[in-house]
């Protein structure tokens, strides 16, 4: 996200005034952090001492644009012009932090994953110190308390230290700032810093220890940046939010794997609520054991053991000799969690107790759970209103914190959702919900916290398990690991492919089908007749090119059937998706839909009839497309034959089957719903090919990965390589595996094409992708070729290791023939000189494949993985992606396992010397073999 068109306001001290424009991005530098494992950052921290770690800098200085290698103390980083410069020369840094941490002989139970509201990839803040002043950009929750650790850390009065608050949803820059102003310091121009790691999704793992508690991997932090940390000053008192119930320890860290950064404290305590009880019920199950009974058997905390025997009671969990217990009642689920917490962010630090009681009711037959009763009781010192508006607020807070849970707090929503009071009102509608404190006045009601919230996730998780035998893992929701182990498709899930990665992430919407509003949309009528005569010619033309840019002929074709009928099979991990009719048929396809259905089904991803359409459909790409664009292919559609094609039923076992839980998915994962906006600072070139890239030609779903949960990573992995019906799509940006740099024109090439000499020829998915590709106008590639190379809007985007000239390339094809054949290869050469050589070999015979592809400068060849080589050998060629290309015959039938490997061995050691050998081959050629092929 570019930071230079978000609006800003000015903290200094206790007033507001107007921000100073943000400096812009030609005139930034970039900085890059090095950071010590966890363990031993949090080692070198818990103690005083002078020693500082020992770097070798020589790599990283030699590495173009870098201008400066910093270090005070444990604090190390470098800064350059660029910003992959500055990661690059990151990653050439040799560090003996002089620290040696024991390998832990700690285990874990199981691992529990939380997502953040604060995505912090997407993070950045930008600092300038110029005239003994300090001014930094960037969106914090905490302005006073980062003002007054940039101070102690930079040695600055904080009346020099001004902080210019973006409007930024969604994103802490707590602890990139301090870096950012550390390095400031350090030279004469702004600095740019970005979040470096991965950060929105926490992952805990919890360890059942002697002492009966739970310990975590998990550094609580507590009110300190990392860079602080490192530069050995710590808070002179917590912030944030800490987990103190008995059964939980945070103080002692046995085995620590990262830190949670400050700005995510409430994220960290929500995150380890749900961890450690959601495996504390899962622990009491497995024993035999009622978690609720458990519970109070375990605590030394009377005033929490008060609270739960009142949030049973409430709840009805109580039986015939007045014992709370878990009830057991047929498709029901009866989920209880507790938290103890001390929550410094109020005024004064307040101890929260609560405990949440949830009942659910699961219909087997239509494979649905539904929120019966919810009970919440909580115990604070801190009082508020009088009950009854207190019992208002908190039910108006519960369901703001539906929204929360699946990652929608601070996002604006799409114009055909329901607003936010009606949404509260369904929410609040779904169940019974009843809130008791236990204030000991009577008429007034305890102050509402977030940190009441903490056990909700818990206990919906609890009950879901009681109901299903379910456990899940993942909050918001993800029922993936536990399906796998009731379906028992182990063995198929670990062959699933990245592409269908959503599948899985799909699940963590089970929380839309549990608490959210309105997983279900309104039906729009259908249309009689559509008046094709109002779509002109130009407009119907137009329409043809968005839909070959954005394939819709590619998937909605079979082999032998009839354009866009529908009936493909998308063969996933979870099941078979069929695509579905987009011809014109009023029965079958979409003759009757109205333009109104189209856009919402372009755009938001449902379909006509309210039903959530799945992200195998790339709505969250095709939403950006312009109105223009939406209209003129909508014209097309409806002017095609209509083709009679009953849709074929998907092949989804449930969860996987249930629509409704994609609302969750939606939420979480498809925030940009309108436009492409163009950016007025860069060209027009430049815009129309970002426009082309992300909205119809949807790029990224293929060449970007993905998180846990299936949604595209953003920030620095855009476009950093992912995979696509077994084959890996390469990465697009600076991580590109290419010996020989891309250029702006032999990308054109490739994609005008189909075919580059310094690169190869297209194959596998990208096959068909070329040929619609061909059909559009020239500036349109150009313009894609544009971006794609230029993806921060800079001139520079290309590795930096290799100049792509001919010159490097007869360097990269030269260092494969001078070096002589080990023996153990000899089986692989055999096989290459006589099937591939005629073909493929340079220095001999003519040129019987167009340009005759150079096997030293193919990408597949110095990949990471050797997914597309093995495939392309064992499936060919067979439909080029453009005339002339030729065809390669397959070898799937003419080689067997060991001559795959004997070949792949031998292309991988002779073309691609300096990369290492390939591991598991024989494992990966047994499994490409029994996928179908591509082209």
């Amino acid at each position: 996200m570019s930071p230079r068109s978000l609006a800003t306001l000015h903290f200094t001290n206790h007033q507001l005034a107007a921000a100073p424009s943000l400096p812009t991005s030609a005139h930034f530098l970039y900085g890059a952090v090095i950071y010590p494992a966890a363990d031993v950052l949090t080692a070198v921290t818990a103690t005083e001492t002078s020693h500082t770690p020992s770097v070798d800098w020589t790599a990283a200085q030699h590495v173009p644009g870098v201008v400066k290698c910093v270090q005070r103390h444990y604090f190390l980083a470098v800064v350059a012009v660029q910003q992959h410069a500055a990661y690059q020369a990151r990653d050439k840094v040799e560090v003996d932090w002089g620290h040696t941490i024991a390998a832990s002989t700690w285990s874990y139970q199981d691992t529990y994953s939380w997502d953040s509201s604060v995505d912090n990839t997407a993070a950045w803040a930008v600092a300038h110190y110029m005239d003994q002043q300090l001014h930094l950009w960037l969106s914090t929750a905490y302005p006073r308390q980062l003002q007054s650790e940039i101070a102690v850390v930079t040695g600055l009065s904080p009346e020099h230290i001004h902080l210019y608050q973006s409007t930024t949803p969604l994103t802490e820059s707590y602890d990139v700032a301090v870096e950012a102003a550390l390095l400031a310091l350090e030279v004469d121009r702004p600095v740019y810093r970005q979040a470096q790691s991965q950060l929105q999704v926490m992952r805990l793992a919890l360890n059942d220890s002697s002492d009966t508690r739970w310990h975590a991997n998990v550094h609580p932090g507590l009110g300190t940046s990392i860079a602080a940390r490192l530069l050995g000053w710590s808070a002179p008192q917590p912030a944030g939010v800490e987990v103190r119930t008995d059964y939980v320890n945070t103080a002692v860290a046995q085995h620590i794997e990262w830190v949670a950064p400050t700005g995510q404290q409430a994220d960290y305590a929500a995150a380890l609520s749900f961890a450690a009880e959601s495996e504390f019920d899962e622990h009491q199950r497995a024993q035999g054991q009622d978690p609720l009974q458990a519970r109070l058997a375990q605590m030394s905390d009377e005033r929490g053991k008060q609270l739960i025997q009142r949030a049973a009671t409430q709840a009805g969990w109580v039986n015939a000799t007045g014992d709370v217990y878990t009830p057991q009642k047929p498709d029901h689920g009866y989920g209880f969690a507790y938290v103890k917490a001390f929550d410094y962010e109020q005024q004064p630090a307040q101890e929260v107790w609560s405990a949440w009681a949830v009942e659910l009711k699961y219909d087997a037959t239509e494979q649905q759970l539904n929120l019966n009763k919810v009970t919440v009781a909580f115990d604070t010192d801190q009082h508020s209103a009088p009950v009854d508006s207190a019992q208002t607020h908190i039910k108006h807070r519960i369901s703001q914190w539906t929204q929360q849970l699946l990652g929608a707090a601070g996002t604006k929503s799409a114009p055909t959702e329901p607003s936010a009071t009606e949404a509260t009102s369904a929410a609040t509608d779904l169940a019974h919900i009843q809130v008791f404190n236990q204030s000991p006045v009577v008429g007034q009601s305890l102050a509402w916290s977030k940190t009441v919230e903490l056990p909700a996730a818990a206990a919906i998780a609890n009950a879901v398990k009681d109901a299903t035998q379910v456990r899940l893992y993942h909050a918001p929701l993800d029922l993936t690991l536990a399906t796998q182990r009731l379906t028992g498709r182990q063995a198929r899930l670990n062959k699933a492919k990245k592409r269908w990665a959503w599948a899985g992430g799909m699940m963590t919407a089970l929380t839309g089908a549990v608490l959210v509003a309105a997983p279900w949309r309104p039906a729009i009528p259908p249309v009689n007749q559509v008046d094709t005569s109002i779509f002109s010619s130009q407009a119907i033309e137009r329409g043809r090119l968005v839909a070959l840019a954005g394939d819709c002929m590619v998937c909605h074709t079979t082999e032998d059937g009839k354009t866009n009928a529908g009936g493909l099979g998308l063969d996933t991990p979870f099941g078979t998706i069929y695509t579905t009719n987009i011809t014109p048929d009023k029965e079958t396809g979409i003759g009757t839909w109205s333009y109104k259905a189209f856009e919402r089904a372009m755009r938001d991803g449902i379909h006509r009839d309210g039903s959530h359409l799945y992200p195998a459909f790339p709505y969250t790409s095709y939403a950006q497309l312009s109105d223009e664009d939406l209209q003129s292919l909508y014209a097309y559609l409806m002017v095609q034959e209509p083709v009679h094609a009953p849709n074929k039923t998907n092949e989804l076992p449930f969860p996987f089957s249930f629509r409704p839980a994609l609302a969750g998915w939606n939420t979480l994962f498809h925030k940009e719903r309108q436009a492409y906006q163009y950016q007025e600072d860069q060209s027009q070139l430049w815009n129309r090919g970002a426009y082309l890239v992300n909205s119809s030609g949807h790029c990224a779903a293929c060449h970007s990965p993905r998180n846990a949960l299936g949604g595209e990573k953003r920030g620095q992995y855009f476009l950093a390589g992912g995979e696509a019906d077994g084959w890996e799509a390469p990465a697009l940006n600076a991580l590109s595996k290419a010996p020989v740099a891309w250029t702006e024109a032999e990308l054109y090439q490739y994609l005008r094409t189909g075919q580059s000499t310094q690169h190869g020829v297209a194959a596998g998915p990208m096959g068909p992708i070329i040929a619609g590709l061909a059909e559009l106008p020239e500036y349109d590639v150009r313009a894609m070729s544009h971006y794609l190379m230029n993806l921060d809007g800079q001139k520079q985007t290309a590795p930096d290791t290799v100049t792509s000239s001919s010159v490097s390339v007869a360097q990269v094809e030269q260092a494969t023939q001078t070096h002589e054949v080990d023996v153990w290869l000899m089986p692989g050469k055999t096989l290459y000189d006589g099937a591939c050589a005629v073909c493929h070999d340079s220095q001999s015979g003519p040129a019987l494949f167009g340009s005759r592809p150079s096997l030293a400068l193919n990408t597949n060849v110095h990949s990471d993985k050797p997914d597309n080589l093995i495939q392309v050998i064992m499936h060919g060629i067979t439909r080029p992606s453009a005339p002339g290309l030729g065809n390669m015959p397959a070898f799937k039938n003419s080689f067997n396992d060991q001559q795959m490997v004997d070949l792949v061995q031998y292309l991988r050691k002779n073309y691609a010397p300096e990369a290492p050998a390939w591991p598991n081959l024989l494992d990966k050629v047994q499994q490409i073999r029994q996928q179908p092929g591509h082209l």
